[in-house]
């Protein structure tokens, strides 16, 4: 378990410094018995240049203990007042429907998934802005979900303004 944390701090430190037009990389580690519901991950980050566009990316890391083939979750960006400024209804397959085999990059037992959820994203306020999420399964506590993050990054697309 200690080389897994290693090797997850080795790539996430790589994934930041490869990325300098990055508002905000962050992912949380949720608890030994899984994502609960009533859980929201929210992240925080900085509006410093409403002229450019972002896209928001989700990621998420499982086990194979998770035992559902998909995950439903709601992501939603807030602005420095409170409004939900994007929310959509998304939904990560993490395994194979048919094979059964998991998706994603993956060490042992583990597989990490990345989805752009928003693309050319304009904020209209600077600021602290945040990104929610929250899982939407039928389930209380989702076990075999490890952590789920975001990332925006800055975009040369101009297409989906909001």
């Amino acid at each position: 378990m200690y080389i897994k944390r290693i090797i997850l701090f080795m790539m996430v430190l790589f994934a930041f410094a490869c990325q300098n037009d990055t508002l905000v990389d962050q992912t949380v580690s949720l608890s030994e018995h899984g994502w609960l519901q009533k859980n929201k991950i929210v992240i925080d980050f900085q509006v410093t240049d409403t002229s450019k566009a972002y896209d928001v990316r989700v990621a998420l890391r499982q086990s194979i203990e998770y035992p559902y083939y998909n995950l439903y979750f709601v992501p939603k960006v807030v602005n420095p007042e409170g409004k939900v400024i994007k929310r959509a209804f998304a939904e990560a397959f993490l395994y194979d429907a048919k094979t059964g085999k998991p998706k994603g990059s993956g060490l042992g037992d583990m597989y990490s998934h990345q989805y752009t959820i928003f693309k050319g994203l304009h904020f209209t306020r600077l600021g602290k802005h945040q990104v929610s999420l929250e899982q939407y399964m039928r389930t209380d506590t989702l076990k075999g979900i490890i952590s789920a993050g975001a990332s925006i990054i800055e975009t040369t697309a101009n297409d989906g303004q909001n």
